[in-house]
């Protein structure tokens, strides 16, 4: 996938949401911390999602104050939230530079269907679809 800086860094803080175990340790390494430090953060940030480095309590105060000047843990806001007659269920994401996605939940008898933006824009146009709405713009992370 191709990474956008609007994915990856909000203003000069860079964005740890996304980046896989790897290059968490890789960018834990360069940032001189101990190669422990970035499971911690992994566990914090997709074990108990957490998204405020005040609130990682088993790392020292003046850490998480380096992490805080230097990252940011940024997922996208929920910007509205719909339910139909039918029960089908439609959440519009918005992310920290500004472009939309929708995830909808069609629910079945004995199933459901799950649609999952993978872009922000889409080259299909299925009509329960906001994303469809939309020219491609970019892949997501």
């Amino acid at each position: 996938m191709c990474r956008m800086p609007s994915d990856l860094y909000l203003g000069t803080r860079r964005n740890l949401v996304g980046v896989s175990r790897e290059e968490l340790a890789e960018e834990m390494a360069g940032f001189g911390a101990e190669p422990f430090r970035a499971r911690q953060l992994w566990h914090w940030i997709y074990h108990r999602g957490v998204t405020d480095f005040a609130a990682m309590t088993n790392l020292a105060k003046g850490f998480r104050e380096r992490l805080a000047a230097a990252y940011v843990i940024g997922r996208p806001a929920m910007s509205r939230a719909l339910v139909s007659g039918d029960g089908t269920r439609k959440w519009l994401l918005r992310f920290p530079d500004g472009q939309e996605v929708e995830t909808v939940h069609i629910p079945e008898e004995d199933r459901g269907t799950l649609c999952v933006s993978s872009q922000v824009g889409c080259t299909l146009t299925c009509k329960f679809c906001h994303t469809g709405t939309q020219r491609l713009v970019r892949n997501l992370e």
